[in-house]
């Protein structure tokens, strides 16, 4: 398994992967969502970073960036092209792998069984459309009973 690197020392650097389009906000009216990147976004970098706003861009911390990130050094959103997008399930961490740009293969998604496996953190995908989810037992029977209901996993 890669050694982690204590993400406290990780920085977005080059990445804006949560602004160019991959997930769903509005920004000081102008809204962003897949195949749509923030109206604000710059050439590899944001152009109101100091003044932006709380909501949603300050608020927001990918699953890499997090202080207590479990996640490689590779998984940074612009290398891996999949955004770790923090969520809770049942009051408990969850994760949902969101594209940036590419699929989960199946490689990452080895390396997410296996950490969902030990760390008990179930995790949302999705692959050419159709949308899956991964974790214990109760978390299979919950979310295919959403299914069953016409609920969308997440």
């Amino acid at each position: 398994m890669i050694a982690v690197q204590p993400a406290a020392r990780r920085a977005c650097g080059a990445c804006t992967a949560c602004c160019d389009g991959w997930v769903v906000g509005t920004i000081r009216g102008h809204e962003m969502k897949p195949g749509q990147p923030c109206h604000f976004r710059g050439e590899g970098c944001c152009t109101i970073y100091e003044t932006r706003p709380q909501e949603p861009c300050r608020s927001f911390v990918c699953g890499w960036l997090a202080p207590d990130s479990p996640f490689p050094e590779s998984f940074r959103p612009d290398r891996l092209g999949v955004m770790v997008v923090r969520t809770r399930w049942r009051a408990k961490p969850a994760y949902i792998l969101r594209s940036a740009g590419r699929d989960p293969d199946e490689a990452l998604l080895a390396w997410m069984h296996d950490f969902a496996a030990k760390s008990g953190a179930p995790f949302f995908y999705e692959q050419k459309g159709e949308r899956f989810g991964f974790g214990p037992p109760e978390f299979q029977q919950e979310m295919l009973a959403r299914l069953e209901s016409g609920e969308r996993l997440w």
